[in-house]
């Protein structure tokens, strides 16, 4: 169980590149639009900033709770190690896919993308009510309907989750999933044009591709580890005999 929130706490670390151009444009107008920063109050933009991840990473971990709950159901029909491999094999795919993306190798991501749009298009035009963004509550609304926003890399998390079969640890998968991408999402409106730049140099974007392949191979790998290890203990246990 630690093993798969560690990985999923990684891919959302490796995921700021793929962030900020998903969300950056959102989160810099919200935190460098608004009457705070022309009155340099740097406090209330940062907690205007907070509330908005908060509700993003709270959308991710009802989206786990679900997925959990799907999985319960999916290896409730099978007891064999096989079918969390299967679901962490689809989940590692889908996680190289996005890596060849952002590599330009593969379309996968718009394919991903394209699963949860009809969805965000009844979900979108909410966040109009909400505007303008100015105050913590607002952004903490308007996080909750941004977590929402096709996200491939979101997509991968979720079959993450999907593959640890509770609804709790499917929610807690999420949950450091999107904590993993807090560190860039607080700091991308004050670092906003460095981000932009880096997203688009090629050394970076070969890194994070680098990175998030090899967490895709721990998916399945740490699975037959400590499924081995388990069996190995097991084996060794003394039998006791009734005479």
């Amino acid at each position: 169980m630690l093993v798969t929130f560690i990985i999923a706490f990684n891919l959302g670390l490796v995921s700021t590149a793929h962030c900020v151009g998903m969300c950056g444009g959102i989160l810099t107008t919200l935190m460098l639009g608004s009457p705070e920063v022309e009155q340099k109050s740097k406090l209330k933009v940062f907690n205007r900033s907070f509330a908005y991840n908060l509700g993003r990473i709270s959308s991710y971990s009802i989206g786990g709770l679900v997925a959990g709950l799907l999985g319960s159901q999916f290896l409730g029909l099978s007891q064999d190690i096989n079918a969390h491999l299967i679901l962490q094999s689809i989940a590692a795919l889908v996680l190289i896919g996005l890596a060849l993306n952002i590599l330009g190798f593969s379309p996968v991501n718009k394919i991903t993308e394209a699963i949860g749009m009809k969805l965000w298009k009844k979900i979108q035009p909410l966040g109009k009510h909400l505007y303008p963004i100015n105050s913590q509550w607002r952004a903490l609304l308007f996080g909750i309907l941004w977590g929402w926003l096709p996200c491939g890399l979101v997509y991968s998390a979720l079959l993450l989750s999907l593959s640890t079969g509770t609804a709790t640890e499917g929610m807690l998968t999420m949950m450091f999933f999107g904590i993993g991408t807090l560190p860039g999402m607080l700091t991308i409106g004050y670092f906003s044009d460095y981000l932009n730049r880096l997203k688009t140099n090629i050394k970076f974007r070969w890194i994070t591709a680098s990175l998030m392949i090899l967490i895709a191979i721990s998916l399945p790998a740490s699975t037959i580890y400590f499924s081995k290890h388990h069996d190995h203990g097991d084996s060794n246990m003394p039998s006791h005999q009734h005479h």
